[in-house]
């Protein structure tokens, strides 16, 4: 068996995607912020670079934006950082997608509206 890493982080997309051509392709890159509370309780936030090609690019451009809730799978991941607001260095990861799930809540329809639930 060969080796692989296979992951699926969550988190909210910082920054509306950017798609760009690359030869024949197109990509998708947007960055999704993960959150925990460490031992101490202070907030930690990671920063993950993702990569969506193709018909992946496309989902992203449509369905995504600034604040969404998503949920990215990834066979391939590369160590990278960014410079923040105040210059300094921050860690990054850099993933490409395999799969996105849109979390958003859906936004109402007549039937939720009027109070009729759709059994």
């Amino acid at each position: 068996m060969g080796t692989s890493i296979n992951m699926q982080v969550t988190g909210f997309v910082g920054s509306d995607p950017q798609v760009k051509e690359v030869g024949e392709q197109r990509v998708a890159t947007f960055s999704i912020a993960v959150s925990r509370k460490n031992g101490s309780g202070n907030k930690q936030t990671l920063w993950v670079r993702v990569n969506a090609w193709n018909k992946l690019a496309d989902v992203a451009a449509q369905y995504l934006h600034k604040g969404s809730l998503v949920q990215v799978n990834a066979e391939w991941l590369r160590q990278s950082a960014y410079v923040d607001q105040s210059g300094t260095p921050q860690p990054s990861l850099d993933i490409d997608a395999s799969r996105l799930v849109l979390l958003d809540r859906v936004e109402s329809n007549e039937s939720e509206e009027s109070g009729d639930i759709p059994f």
